[in-house]
């Protein structure tokens, strides 16, 4: 090993003694420290191959399956507030469809994360900041305005039935997306209706939904 390169790695490992001293963090995976989550690890809880399937209209992509050692990380950044958690997963999920596909998604002018709810107890938005590493990793930008048309209450714990019920005006999506081809992105698929009533409002204001693409679905 080179003396520079020594140094390099010398600076980097006490940088992240620093930072883990004032920002105590560990890998929830394989534990390391001063690591909010490392990327080998993101990749060993995605399924071998993208799982993809049909709901009418929209072709529905997601990294991993819900019931397993995802899950966990999905709880740690939609209910216990770890924020940071969500942009590396964004990026290792950008980088597993090129790998999955052999290039990136073409032709998308946008990506397009599904809005938190109104009156959201949490501060942010899980699925902007997953699209946020996923832009970084695709080079296209996030389309920001769109929202819930109304209080609803939390998704969650909701069947099958009840979730078909929801309709596309409970989104406003703002209309200069016409014209333009976006991609949807969620943190977890249950069944799949929230998206594809967002997709519909998508459609409705004049946008091309090219599919939409989560880190987790419940089934296949």
């Amino acid at each position: 090993m080179s003396i520079k390169h020594e140094m390099n790695f010398n600076f980097e490992s006490f940088g992240k003694i620093c930072l883990h001293l004032l920002w105590p963090t560990n890998c929830p995976v394989c534990g390391k420290f001063a690591e909010v989550i490392c990327n080998e690890c993101i990749k060993s809880l995605f399924a071998e191959k993208i799982i993809t399937k049909q709901l009418e209209y929209l072709e529905i992509n997601s990294a991993s399956w819900y019931h397993t050692v995802i899950n966990q990380i999905i709880s740690e950044f939609k209910y216990s507030g770890v924020r940071s958690l969500c942009k590396p997963i964004g990026k290792a999920m950008a980088e597993f469809f090129i790998e999955q596909n052999k290039q990136k998604p073409e032709k998308i002018d946008y990506i397009v994360p599904v809005p938190l709810h109104l009156k959201s107890e949490r501060f942010y938005n899980q699925a902007r900041e997953i699209a946020k590493g996923m832009s970084e990793i695709w080079g296209v930008k996030i389309f920001d305005g769109c929202e819930w048309s109304r209080v609803m209450p939390s998704r969650a714990g909701l069947n099958a039935k009840e979730r078909m019920k929801l309709q596309s005006d409970a989104f406003i999506v703002p209309e200069n997306i016409e014209g333009l081809n976006v991609v949807i992105v969620d943190d977890v698929c249950t069944t799949g209706f929230t998206l594809l009533r967002f997709s519909d409002a998508i459609k409705h204001s004049g946008g091309n939904v090219i599919f939409a693409y989560t880190l987790a679905t419940v089934s296949g």
